[in-house]
C-alpha cells in the first residue's frame, strides 16, 4: 500500500511543486530493492499503482523474497508511507486508501520494526 500510494503521488504532474522528498524516499526503496532483492519486480507499480492485482503481486513478492521481514525495507517503507503522508496525503485516494489506512500500513511497520 505505501509504495502504491507514493507511486500515485511522483506522477502527479505539477511543474509548481519542488519538494521531491516522496519520490526520493520512493526511489530509494526501489533502488535497495532491485540490490538486494532481484526476484522482488520492484517497478511494477511504475504503470497503474491502483491496480490491486499488481499492488497483490508486489505484496507476493516480498513476502516470498523475504523482503517484507528486512528491517532496512521496513525502516524505508516507514519513512515512505510517512513522507507521503506528510507531503501529499490524497496519494492514498488515488490508489483506493484513505489516509487512516496508510497511517495504519505506516503503524504496522513500525510496531513490526519495534520487534526488530
Amino acid at each position: 500500500m505505501t509504495m502504491a500510494a507514493a507511486a500515485a503521488s511522483i506522477f502527479r504532474p505539477n511543474a509548481f511543486y519542488e519538494d521531491r522528498s516522496v519520490e526520493a524516499a520512493y526511489l530509494a526503496l526501489q533502488g535497495y530493492l532491485t540490490d538486494h532483492y532481484p526476484a522482488v519486480a520492484h517497478d511494477i507499480l511504475d504503470i497503474a499503482p491502483a491496480s490491486a492485482e499488481r499492488q497483490a503481486l508486489l505484496a507476493t513478492q516480498l513476502r516470498e523474497s523475504g523482503a517484507a521481514v528486512d528491517p532496512a525495507v521496513l525502516a524505508s517503507a516507514a519513512l515512505l508511507a510517512q513522507v507521503t503522508l506528510d507531503r501529499d496525503p490524497d496519494a492514498a485516494e488515488a490508489v483506493f486508501l484513505t489516509q487512516a489506512e496508510l497511517q495504519q500500513a505506516l503503524d504496522a511497520i513500525n510496531t513490526q520494526l519495534e520487534k526488530k
